[in-house]
């Protein structure tokens, strides 16, 4: 089964219906996958309570300090018959949802079920927002930060300006993982028992962990280069400050990728 949203979208314009839309699933027993892409807004994904994806958008602010005008009153004896729509579209097909911003600067919500997988992604403004949902998580920013609270399942989380902070209650056996920024804070926590080889990288900060790591040989130790001899060549002492590092947690695993350029890096033990 095949649903467009857009048709109820086209439908709705002739009436005053609301800017929400609830998408059947073909299939409600089966896992869904959610794709939600916007240029300009926030994206807020939450734990619904049926076998249905449901999507609403209303306004943002053009910044976190500068509020929307006021909506103009109508005409005298006339009134609005657009239903104050924000131009998005919602399609179903076979467990995938695929929801799709337009130009206009908006925030989503979407209501899921808890067994989804996701790929949501956003340019400007705005956090992208994840709570209680389990499956694959794949997650881009570009000017934002991005939240993933009591989630379970694998992430790819990346933004460019933003911090990314991720709380996992479970996670996927022989799953590799990545949590990256390149100006911001990489915070992220795991569950005790979580075991994998962490790749490091912190170019300007510091990166803390109350795991016990295991270190493997410290590539950001200074290297020394002395090619002088019979009075000639050079001495040079090279600190590889932001060099990449790795350990393993619980005797290793899966690699877990954590870098930041600008930042630093947390990573707790739950």
């Amino acid at each position: 089964m095949k649903f467009i949203a857009v048709l109820l979208i086209a439908f709705a314009a002739t009436a005053a219906a609301q800017d929400k839309v609830t998408v059947p699933l073909s299939d409600g027993s089966q896992p869904a996958t959610i794709k939600a892409r916007l240029i300009s807004g926030s994206i807020t994904v939450t734990v619904g309570s049926g076998p249905q994806v449901v999507v609403q958008a209303e306004p943002a602010a053009n910044s976190s300090r500068e509020p929307l005008p006021p909506t103009p009153p109508p005409p005298p004896g006339m009134h609005r018959i657009d239903g104050n729509r924000y131009g998005f579209n919602a399609e179903e097909d076979h467990n995938v949802v695929t929801i799709s911003g337009g130009v206009n600067r908006m925030n989503l919500t979407i209501e899921v079920p808890a067994n989804s997988s996701l790929e949501l992604r956003s340019v400007n403004g705005g956090t992208i927002s994840v709570t209680g949902v389990n499956g694959n998580l794949d997650v881009e920013h570009t000017n934002g930060s991005i939240e993933l609270k009591d989630v379970s399942g694998t992430v790819l989380a990346h933004t460019v300006n933003g911090n990314v902070t991720v709380g996992l209650t479970r996670v996927t056996a022989d799953k590799p993982m990545s949590f990256s920024s390149l100006n911001g804070k990489v915070d992220v926590t795991l569950p005790a028992d979580t075991k994998a080889r962490l790749h490091l990288k912190s170019t300007n900060g510091e990166i803390f962990s109350d795991f016990d790591v295991k270190m493997e040989p410290d590539t950001s130790k200074p290297v020394v280069e002395d090619s002088r001899g019979n009075g000639g060549g050079r001495f040079r002492i090279r600190m590889n400050r932001g060099a990449n590092i790795y350990g393993s947690i619980n005797g290793g695993g899966p690699e877990y990728s954590f870098q930041t350029m600008n930042g630093t890096i947390l990573i707790h033990r739950k």
